[in-house]
């Protein structure tokens, strides 16, 4: 082969082209990573969500909605053999994965009672799904613990949501509506009790466009059921709502007085109060801007915590304490009273000029009588309350301090006077007085005894006089008939004469005559007398103390009937 000439020599060359065999391998290749590729993005990612139990979850059936759009289904369903919660494997579509953030809430959509709620009566034929609330958060997430009551209000949907603290709850449960002034304005979405703290906290939520109602002097409170007041002002019966009284209701508003506070941020949350009433949730915005004390020396019966202070009617203050604590000396033996002047109600009440004169101010007050006293507001109830007032006429007193604290004198009126007479009634030795009553009716009885024995002997002496009378008549009717028989007439005139003037001097005794009237006049005025003191002998023996306190003007005179003889 060497001895071969060079032109008889095969060349060879290297091949710098790949084959075109390889060409299908390649393309094969390439297609089945599309593939691949494809049907990985088609399946979406897997996340896990745990529920307590998997009730109506059913694996490739049981899809996973967001806002009623299926963006995934159930791929597998486990149990957890340490705590025996279920791990739900979800299937989510990729384009849909940009749902899937931390905060977000998955819950299994089935048909629920629960309080006022009720929902899910759709999966009643259709059947039960996952369903899916975003959520705010731009961070992604891939394990989940499933609510196992979907929240009223989706995170998405726009409005304030707070918390509130209640030491009794009442009936306001998952549902309960939310009203100002009687609208209805949002929803409670949970109920938690704390077991630590022994109170219930509530997750409230507020549509948008009232959340400005709220601001940081709101107070919330809950509606009771029916509620009957009895104080100065009258009864009051409060019937609450039929929606209240199944479901439970709040309300919210700022106390009158209270100055709208700052609006609230939707992006911290915001804890506050549930009252029991919407006079705890008033008596809550008190704010003290003066303190007094008042040294009582009467009964402070009905005198408590949280009593009204009033000036001449205006609401003020408050008692805030009663006790001998307040005072550290032991010479004072009156009962210490702290009260509190409200700065709400003042502003509401006074201008500024007048609150803001300091001490100067309170010298001229009580320079001008300034005094305190107990008033009552209810006599049936016993309720009271502190009256401030100006009393002219007592004697003027410079500023005291006992303790620290301002001293405002006090003045008896109202009702511990009338305690102070009752008192005095109390105190009266009513078993003396008996006693001598008992000896003058006793006097009385002895007395009407000898009356009644004179009236017998006056009726003894009328009846004789009246039939002297009867004789008189009788000889004055037998002369006339002597003075006009005819023979009389006969006889001679000095027999007349003497007949005449026998006449002439009885005239008087006749019927016409002076002495037979004034004999008249004085058996009528014995007869009135006789009737007087029988009055009086029946007054007594009716009411012998008669004799004491006199007739009483009122008393209709008893009837009676008429003796028999």
């Amino acid at each position: 082969m060497n001895d071969l000439p060079e032109s008889a020599k095969p060349e060879i060359k290297l091949s710098r082209r790949i084959s075109k065999v390889w060409i299908i391998p390649i393309i094969g290749l390439f297609l089945g990573l599309w593939l691949v590729n494809r049907t990985i993005e088609q399946k979406g990612e897997l996340i896990t969500v745990t529920f307590e139990n998997a009730e109506g979850i059913v694996i490739d059936k049981t899809e996973v909605r967001c806002r009623n759009v299926r963006i995934g289904i159930v791929e597998s369903i486990d149990l957890d053999p340490e705590d025996l919660t279920v791990e739900v494997g979800l299937r989510i579509k990729p384009q849909h994965l940009g749902l899937i953030r931390k905060d977000s809430k998955l819950w299994v959509v089935r048909p629920r009672v629960s309080g006022a709620s009720v929902s899910g009566l759709s999966t009643l034929l259709s059947g039960s799904y996952i369903d899916l609330d975003p959520g705010q958060s731009k961070e992604g997430q891939s394990h989940f613990a499933g609510l196992e009551s979907p929240p009223l209000t989706p995170n998405s949907v726009p409005g304030l949501r707070l918390f509130l603290d209640a030491k009794d709850p009442g009936s306001v449960d998952v549902g309960s509506g939310i009203y100002f002034m009687g609208n209805l304005v949002g929803k409670v979405e949970s109920r938690t009790f704390h077991t630590n703290t022994r109170t219930t906290e509530f997750g409230i939520f507020i549509d948008k466009k009232y959340s400005s109602l709220v601001n940081t002097e709101t107070r919330f409170w809950r509606e009771s059921g029916f509620e009957l007041k009895l104080d100065s002002g009258g009864v009051d019966l409060e019937v609450p709502t039929l929606d209240s009284l199944i479901a439970g209701r709040i309300n919210f508003g700022v106390p009158e007085g209270v100055i709208e506070g700052e609006p609230l941020s939707t992006e911290h949350i915001e804890y506050f109060v549930l009252h029991g009433d919407e006079d705890e949730a008033n008596t809550s915005a008190f704010r003290s801007a003066a303190q007094f004390l008042i040294l009582l020396d009467q009964s402070v019966r009905g005198l408590e915590k949280g009593t009204p202070v009033e000036f001449r009617g205006l609401p003020v203050g408050r008692v805030d304490i009663i006790s001998y604590q307040l005072v550290v000396s032991s010479e004072i033996n009156s009962i210490p009273v702290l009260i509190q002047l409200d700065e709400h109600l003042l502003a509401k009440h006074f201008p500024p000029s007048l609150r803001n004169e300091g001490e100067d101010g309170l010298k001229t007050a009580l320079k001008n009588g300034l005094r305190a006293s107990i008033k009552p507001s209810n006599l049936l109830t016993g309720q009271v309350y502190l009256d401030l007032d100006y009393y002219p006429e007592l004697p003027t007193n410079d500023v005291k301090i006992v303790s620290d604290y301002v001293v405002i004198p006090t003045t008896e009126t109202g009702l511990a006077r009338i305690e102070a007479v009752i008192d005095k009634i109390n105190n009266l030795e009513i078993e003396p007085l008996l006693a001598k009553f008992t000896e003058a009716a006793e006097e009385a009885s002895k007395t009407m005894q000898d009356i009644q024995t004179s009236i017998g002997g006056a009726d003894k002496v009328i009846a004789e006089t009246k039939l002297t009378m009867e004789q008189t008549k009788e000889m004055m009717t037998a002369l006339n008939a002597i003075m006009n028989d005819p023979d009389t007439k006969a006889l001679p005139a000095e027999i007349r004469t003497s007949l005449a003037e026998i006449k002439k001097g009885i005239q008087p005794f006749s019927e016409n005559g002076a002495v037979y009237g004034d004999l008249l006049r004085t058996m009528d005025e014995l007869r009135n007398v006789s009737r007087s003191v029988k009055r009086m002998t029946t007054e007594i023996s009716d009411k012998p103390n008669s004799l004491l306190f006199g007739k009483d003007p009122n008393t209709s005179k008893i009837p009676r009937s008429r003796k028999t003889r």
